[in-house]
């Protein structure tokens, strides 16, 4: 029989009364006592069938070698408060997991500590006048945007449908309407979060409105987030336009300035957008992910995305398609169980940094021809005018961005491979081609400080490149709700608020 949640404060208070008399394991203990509290439905250990399963599904290989001491699955946001106090009772670390699309390990789990698994929290409720929507942690966004499909409303959602709806959301958030809106981050109505007192509070713009704040592009410095009411915005049918139009090397000088154009007069066309991933899968292309945020009959229509159509394919997938689908479909690019990296910079928005950093990119990656499996992507991402101007919504978020200094440039760097014996040549590789494209952006006068949460490194220190102000309101904010540090220390995965993950001077930070 299921326990009542008086007999569980009684167990809870059995509990702390053994810690304080005797000697224990923290990991033990914490995971004994989950059981004990939650049930054998909420807890998997080593040894189960359940636990390899979890471990299995992560997108990078290298978080699904982390051994957890036990995958926590809570089913309400009380059973996750009472998983923050234990951890603060017994000195137990922890991490928490959403999507889990992060490369390297330590960002959703943790080796020897607790797995909270969100998997149980999937709760999607839209409001009655439709203008926000309640999503739990434990969705990806191809749950959320199917789930509205029918409703004539839509979100600031992650673009591939497999992404879980809270890393993407903490750390920022670009989406197909982020142009005409802002980022995820941007569109949030209000978060409930377990502070470190266990204590769950919702944060808006006006009540505790410093956290709110602090949220919004920090990650998982602050709480454990579990619930995001997100604001809607009007998507007749669910239909917008998107694909791929792919280009090879006789083309790259036209899609450099096509590309570059978009982003610089974006708000001639909000609705329009782009990613480039540059490869050589044994010809050089440029994979181009081009975008309307409603239904068009080609792409040409659209003035900001017509120079693309004005340049020769090799070949096109892009028509109008539903919002869910889109995202859906674009899990296809997502091969899990490979060993990952991401690594990015930021530049002010300029042909000739664009066209250095693939020249630079194509140079380097001759280098990993001996690294099995090894897959290097170049990808051009972009900070519009419009989400410059969508992150001041709300009294602004933590990011540092400032919007008269114009759009900018995400220069991302992401490779696969095989064998943990070749880990250390592709970081040094990614690393080398991020000290290279940044020493040109100062030579150019375009180098930014700023780095994407979402697509960096282990080894970058993200907090620190939102600069001193942001930085220094973050530490005040943290002390002021964690005073313990306990999502700086018994959280330790993922970008804390003094350091990168990792720490090592042979690699790029920022």
């Amino acid at each position: 029989m299921p326990l009542s949640d008086n007999m569980r404060l009684v167990l809870l208070a059995s509990l702390v009364a053994s810690v304080a008399s005797q000697a224990f394991e923290p990991a033990d203990f914490n995971c004994s006592s989950l059981n004990a509290l939650y049930g054998r439905d909420a807890v998997d250990f080593r040894d189960e069938g359940a636990y390899s399963n979890f471990t299995g599904k992560f997108w990078s290989g290298i978080s699904a070698e982390v051994r957890p001491y036990c995958i926590f699955k809570p089913s309400t946001p009380s059973a996750v408060s009472v998983m923050v106090l234990l951890s603060r009772l017994s000195q137990c670390p922890f991490a928490v997991k959403s999507g889990g699309h992060s490369a390297f390990a330590g960002a959703a789990t943790i080796e020897g500590g607790i797995t909270v698994s969100f998997e149980k929290l999937k709760g999607i409720k839209l409001s009655a006048d439709k203008k926000t929507v309640a999503v739990q942690p434990g969705n990806n966004w191809g749950d959320v945007l199917t789930a509205l499909s029918t409703t004539g409303v839509t979100v600031a959602a992650g673009r591939i449908g497999d992404i879980g709806v809270g890393g993407l959301t903490l750390g920022g958030g670009i989406s197909f309407i982020s142009n005409e809106y802002g980022l995820a981050c941007d569109n949030v109505a209000s978060f409930d979060v377990v502070t470190a007192s266990g204590v769950i509070v919702k944060a808006t713009p006006t009540q505790f409105s410093d956290l709110f704040w602090s949220l919004r592009g920090s990650g998982n410095n602050f709480g454990v987030v579990t619930s995001f009411e997100l604001q809607t915005k009007p998507l007749k049918d669910d239909l917008l336009f998107g694909g791929t139009r792919t280009f090879t090397e006789d083309a790259f000088d036209d899609v450099v300035k096509a590309w570059v154009d978009l982003t610089l007069t974006s708000a001639k066309d909000p609705k329009a957008g782009s990613w480039i991933a540059w490869m050589n899968p044994g010809v050089k292309l440029a994979s181009t992910e081009l975008w309307y945020g409603a239904p068009l009959a080609n792409g040409s229509d659209s003035i900001g995305l017509a120079p693309f159509y004005n340049i020769t394919a090799m070949s096109d997938t892009t028509k109008t398609r539903g919002h869910a689908a889109y995202a859906v479909d674009n899990e296809a690019t997502n091969t899990y169980g490979l060993r990952e990296i991401f690594y990015d910079l930021s530049v002010k928005a300029n042909y000739e940094i664009a066209s250095r950093s693939v020249d630079i990119f194509f140079k380097a990656i001759g280098e990993l021809s001996a690294v099995d499996g090894a897959f290097p992507v170049l990808i051009w991402q972009h900070i519009t005018e419009g989400s410059l101007k969508g992150s001041q919504r709300q009294g602004g978020n933590a990011m540092g961005f400032d919007v008269a200094e114009g759009p900018i440039h995400i220069i991302q760097l992401a490779c696969s491979w095989n064998k943990a014996t070749d880990d250390a040549k592709v970081y040094e590789v990614m690393s080398d081609i991020m000290k290279q494209i940044k020493k040109e952006s100062i030579v150019l006068s375009v180098d930014n400080d700023w780095v994407y949460m979402n697509y960096a490194s282990q080894f970058q220190d993200v907090i620190a490149s939102y600069g001193d102000e942001s930085k220094a309101k973050l530490k005040a904010v943290a002390s002021k709700y964690d005073p313990k540090e306990v999502f700086q220390k018994l959280q330790p995965g993922y970008f804390k608020l003094d350091k990168a993950p990792v720490v090592d001077a042979n690699y790029f930070s920022h």
